[in-house]
């Protein structure tokens, strides 16, 4: 995970340096329809406007989870997180606009990169495993609490932005139920939104 906030750093540099087009990386709902899935992997790695406290605060959330997480659902949660939440999230542009082929049209076109959704699944693995050893309110407070710093950072939001809510999600889903039970129906619902968008 350490290589993974490297690799961010690194990527962002040469974005922001204008060694690499922020275009040829980040993911759109259009451009993951259009089949380039690989922008899914691609967008993971660019830390999102402003650039710096996104990676001080995917560094910080990191270390927050490796202490109380074994590495292996800490690893899960980012990976789940990060592109299942994606994947539904355009499942749900892509499903809309076959049915109206205005639906989202804001947002269709949309670059969709950092490392927010990874944090948001951390948050929400944390705050599973806290909500069964401390005091809830304790545990509500500290999500709001990390939901203000976002958004004092990063205050405009569109429909892509609910990806955190089910990053949130997903991430307490990985500590709460063995593996085997959150990913075999994640794949399926990734097969199905991937289908939408496509379509």
């Amino acid at each position: 995970m350490l290589a993974v906030t490297a690799v961010a750093g690194a990527g962002t540099a040469a974005n922001r340096l204008g060694d690499v087009p922020l275009a040829s990386l980040a993911a759109t709902p259009r451009a993951v329809g259009e089949g380039k899935l690989w922008l899914l992997v691609t967008s993971a790695l660019l830390a999102d406007t402003p650039w710096l406290p996104s990676l001080l605060g995917f560094a910080v959330a990191l270390a927050a989870v490796l202490y109380v997480l074994p590495l292996r659902q800490v690893v899960v949660a980012a990976v789940v997180g990060q592109f299942a939440s994606t994947l539904v999230v355009y499942g749900i542009v892509g499903g809309a606009r076959l049915l109206d082929g205005h639906a989202f049209a804001s947002v269709v076109d949309v670059q969709d990169f950092g490392l927010s959704a990874m944090i948001a699944a951390w948050i929400g693995a944390v705050a599973c495993l806290a909500w069964a050893r401390h005091s809830h309110l304790r545990v509500v407070a500290g999500c709001l609490l990390c939901l203000g710093v976002g958004l004092a950072f990063r205050p405009t939001l569109t429909f892509l932005d609910s990806e955190h809510v089910v990053a949130f999600v997903l991430g307490a889903a990985v500590v709460r139920h063995p593996l085997a039970r959150v990913v075999v129906p994640l794949r399926r619902a990734a097969a199905v939104a991937v289908a939408a968008v496509h379509n």
